[in-house]
């Protein structure tokens, strides 16, 4: 029986020929009365056309559901196997008042000679399962929506009927939970959605209703739906609720990339932060007009993206399985000001970054705007002079000959700049620990103190600041600051607190925007004119940008493309063409432009005007640099770690 057969009111029958007791599925292995390992039974479904009934067996093992269909003529047999990884749920008791296509009904045997299928009764005794399926086919990689329907009649009481439909159900989410998947169907804990309304034109809550709400249902999902109202509004929902953790088993954004931007930072300004990025697996579902992430993941699972992105994104998001992601750590200090942020997808500063960030002026035209504005940065072309600094990938060599002509190294600091490097274990983060039970002055110090980080966020932010870097790096083997709390005032343990957690929070391990680079640790720099610096770390920067081919979503690098100034308008309308397909970085050594994959990197611009773009949101213009954190949050992916 093949995946696109259908029937419209054929009858499944049961073998015999007299009304018989309740169905016994057999089952090969069943343990302590538990759902057993398999259940097969043998159905016959009428086919109208050729005036007799169609043989199925209908196997349920941990691999999926087999379905086997024989015929009389010269025994031909065909085989279907739905896997259990490509089955998102499953449904059963009374018919649905929808006809469902591909529905598998069963009665008596027509073909036993004397024997008739006995009239619909009024009332319908059986019970019927539903399994929702979206079988993974190749060229051209794609899902296919599949639906089957078992019909259990077998006993004239409901109940009994009903009884073997729910085995049928418990034993598929028991073999997909075998699988190494944990649904959110099975976790207890329903899934925190935050959809922007205006996203996709506008149309953000009408797609999520009509594409993506019936797939949860199909999949028993429980779900808590968020409308965000206003900017930032999703940053500060997951930042300030207490009950994140316990409450929501993942957090799924139906939006743009910019919205998950939002959620990651304020994920990162919670206390506990690092449990957070652990405990509660993140989704995307590319509703937006920026969907680098959702392709990302997409082509890192190896699964369909077009023509039905929202359809194939919401699959991901429900097969119960995450990978570590990388996150980049982004330091700015525009003037006199210092900020931290944390980034998933890109940092910019030139051509891709001016495209990007002006033509939002002609968001009404849709992505044509890109274009558009491609052809006039084209034209009028602009280079920026500055510094660009980074750190390569230490299993990686140096740069090309040619390109490493154009570096210079920095040169080495003063005895007086030196500081001792982390210890290997710096790089660990840490939450906040708990307050002990009973402890009385614990629970007056933290009542001392907002929950709201906020209030002390301006402290943290100092001590990852230049001056006081020296003070950070000391203070990670150094003695607990909680051993002389017994003996401190309210002010002291307040102070002690916001410093303590400064400590926790995820410090960089490279030196501060305002302190120079070392060469002894492999830093390389480069001066002059660039047409553009863009920093990746996934494979996509939209759905149609394949900027970092290489790139993986838990790998540890940064891949940093140069452009120097001097390069023809010609190369850079190929460089643009191809970045839809990923041909756009050159095989060998080119003078102008060069990829480096790296673990950090530092841009100083010389001028004060200009734009730099992280995740594709405008910054701040000034001094920049990131560094990479391997793995620090977790993704829904469709493959697990």
């Amino acid at each position: 029986m093949t995946a696109n057969t259908t029937t419209s009111e054929e009858n499944l029958l049961r073998s015999g020929g007299q009304p018989q007791e309740p169905s016994t599925p057999t089952s090969d292995a069943e343990v302590g009365g538990g759902t057993p390992n398999e259940l097969s039974e043998i159905f016959f479904v009428d086919n109208s056309r050729r005036k007799q009934s169609i043989k199925i067996q209908v196997k349920l093992c941990p691999e999926g559901v087999y379905l086997r269909r024989e015929t009389d003529e010269d025994d031909h047999i065909n085989e279907q196997l739905i896997r259990i990884d490509d089955i998102i749920g499953s449904r059963y008791g009374p018919r649905l008042k929808k006809r469902a296509r591909g529905g598998l009904n069963s009665c008596r045997n027509p073909n036993v000679p004397g024997q008739e299928a006995d009239p619909e009764p009024d009332s319908d005794n059986s019970a019927y399962l539903y399994i929702y399926a979206y079988l993974k086919k190749e060229k051209p990689l794609r899902r296919v929506q599949t639906l089957r329907i078992l019909r259990f009649r077998s006993s004239n009481d409901y109940g009994v009927n009903l009884q073997t439909a729910e085995l049928w159900h418990l034993t598929i989410r028991k073999h997909k939970r075998g699988n190494g998947s944990s649904s959110p169907a099975d976790c207890g804990k329903p899934l925190l959605i935050l959809l922007n309304p205006k996203s996709g034109s506008g149309k953000g809550r009408e797609l999520f209703q009509k594409q993506v709400a019936p797939l949860l249902t199909e999949a028993e999902v429980q779900y808590d739906l968020q409308i965000t109202t206003h900017p930032q509004f999703a940053k500060e929902f997951v930042r300030t609720r207490r009950d994140l953790l316990e409450r929501y088993s993942g957090i799924v954004v139906a939006s743009g990339d910019g919205l998950f931007y939002e959620v990651l930072n304020g994920l990162m300004e919670r206390m506990d932060w690092h449990r957070a990025c652990r405990q509660l697996p993140l989704g995307i579902i590319p509703c937006g007009s920026g969907n680098g992430l959702a392709k990302s993941v997409a082509h890192h699972c190896n699964e369909p993206y077009e023509p039905k992105p929202i359809l194939h994104a919401t699959l991901t998001c429900m097969a119960g399985k995450s990978t570590p992601m990388d996150v980049v750590r982004v330091e700015l200090a525009p003037g006199d000001k210092h900020f931290v942020m944390y980034s998933f997808l890109s940092v910019g500063w030139g051509l891709i970054a001016d495209i990007d960030i002006e033509s939002e002026r002609l968001r009404s035209i849709g992505a044509q705007r890109f274009t558009l504005w491609a052809i006039k940065r084209l034209i009028g072309l602009r280079s920026y002079k500055g510094r660009v600094s980074y750190l390569l990938a230490k299993d990686r060599k140096e740069p090309p000959v040619e390109a490493a002509k154009e570096a210079r190294e920095i040169p080495v600091e003063s005895d007086q700049q030196k500081r001792p490097s982390l210890p290997l274990n710096a790089g660990e983060f840490h939450d906040l620990p708990e307050e002990e039970e009973g402890d009385l002055d614990g629970e007056q110090f933290a009542d001392a103190i907002s929950l709201d980080r906020s209030v002390y966020r301006q402290h943290a932010d100092s001590w990852h600041s230049a001056m006081s870097r020296r003070t950070a790096y000391y203070s990670v083997g150094g003695p607990s600051m909680r051993s002389n709390r017994s003996r401190m005032s309210i002010s002291q343990r307040i102070e002690a607190a916001n410093a303590e957690f400064a400590e926790k929070v995820p410090t960089g391990t490279i030196p501060g925007l305002q302190m120079p680079l070392p060469s002894s640790e492999g830093w390389i720099c480069e001066d002059g004119d660039f047409v553009m610096v863009h920093a990746a770390y996934t494979t996509h920067l939209s759905s149609d940008v394949f900027f970092a081919p290489d790139s993986r979503l838990n790998d540890g690098l940064i891949y940093l493309v140069i452009i120097r100034s001097g390069v023809s308008r010609h190369q850079l309308l190929n460089f643009m063409l191809s970045l839809n397909t990923g041909t756009h970085l050159p095989i060998g050594e080119d003078p102008f432009i060069k990829v480096v994959p790296c673990r950090a990197f530092r841009i100083e611009p010389s001028s004060t005007d200009g734009i730099l773009a992280v995740d594709g949101e405008r910054v701040d213009y000034g001094p920049i640099q990131a560094e990479v954190m391997p793995g620090l949050i977790n993704v829904m992916t469709t493959m697990g770690q």
